[in-house]
């Protein structure tokens, strides 16, 4: 007897798939038609869960924007200090840069690919640059910067140029330097 899969199981199913052939293609590139095809769903199931390509877009630029704070937040726990909680992000980044298959910020990714303001993939992405941004101002704020905004930006610049620039040149030599580059400037505010 087969077991009758839920409506979560099967929205679960169709992201994984989504996001894998989404980050490694582009999300313009896959069809709704690609994404019915391998997750080995019927048109209406999967459609149950996402009534279009933009919504299911959305969700998983917002499962990645969710996923990059469970890694970060992993990341930064052990640590006590503000600093090294800055530090330990920009560590994890050069560890993502460096590996295989690569191909960038999924959230820098998604406003090439939808740079208009009003997409909804769109504005979860700058939504998650600017929460980013947020916890930098406030672990540079906790650890007595004398400017947390000014020091969220210049990491926010760092964090951004090594993904972007990682994606397409040697990404574990560019994550790195940037983890280099963001201890320095850590380390002298």
């Amino acid at each position: 007897m087969t077991m009758r899969r839920t409506g979560e199981q099967n929205r679960n199913d169709v992201l994984q798939v989504a996001t894998r052939l989404f980050y490694e293609r582009g999300i313009r590139a896959v069809g709704m038609d690609t994404i019915v095809k391998e997750a080995n769903m019927g048109n209406a199931t999967v459609y149950r869960q996402f009534p279009s390509k933009d919504a299911l877009a959305t969700a998983y630029v917002q499962e990645r924007a969710d996923a990059w704070f469970e890694l970060m937040n992993a990341a930064m726990e052990p640590h006590p200090d503000p600093r090294e909680k800055l530090i330990a992000v920009f560590e994890t980044l050069a560890g993502e840069t460096a590996r295989s298959g690569y191909r960038g910020c999924p959230m820098l990714n998604t406003n090439t690919e939808f740079p208009e303001g009003d997409h909804p993939a769109h504005l979860v992405s700058v939504r998650h640059k600017h929460a980013v941004r947020d916890l930098f101002r406030d672990l540079a704020a906790e650890a007595g910067a004398a400017d947390p905004d000014r020091l969220a930006d210049d990491l926010l610049i760092i964090l951004n140029g090594a993904y972007a620039t990682a994606a397409v040149l040697d990404g574990g030599n560019y994550g790195a330097r940037a983890a280099d580059l963001a201890r320095r400037v850590i380390e002298t505010m």
